[in-house]
């Protein structure tokens, strides 16, 4: 497995890459007060191509929405040739006052994130 740097010391997550075939597999580790949370996406796309995507960031592609209980974003992890990853970013506010998330990773094709939203490639 390739593990991945954040540009932000700050963000505990982790992203790891590891070859599955002529496919990438990435796996998140969401890191959170409440047990952390393992995501996990195939892609059809090489090891190579998805570390060189990587920019150290997640590109936001929506507006927060933060209620104090809920936080909910959209973030593109990689920007490849066929498509994107995305990001659905959830924390809930528990009532013990830990946070836990509800995230996922999806596949989004012929789309990319530009100027801060999702566009056609």
């Amino acid at each position: 497995m390739h593990t991945l740097s954040w540009n932000d010391n700050n963000i505990p997550h982790q992203i790891s890459l590891s070859e599955d075939g002529t496919n990438t597999r990435i796996e998140m580790r969401i890191v959170k007060d409440i047990e952390p949370e393992v995501l996990s996406l195939t892609v059809h796309d090489s090891l190579a191509n998805v570390t060189e995507a990587w920019q150290g960031a997640a590109l936001p592609v929506s507006t927060a929405f933060d209620d104090g209980d809920l936080f909910s974003h959209v973030r593109v992890l990689f920007n490849l040739e066929k498509g994107c990853v995305v990001w659905l970013v959830n924390h809930i506010k528990m009532p013990c006052g830990n946070k836990m998330s509800a995230d996922k990773l999806a596949w989004i094709p012929a789309m990319h994130a530009k100027d801060g939203k999702l566009s056609a490639i």
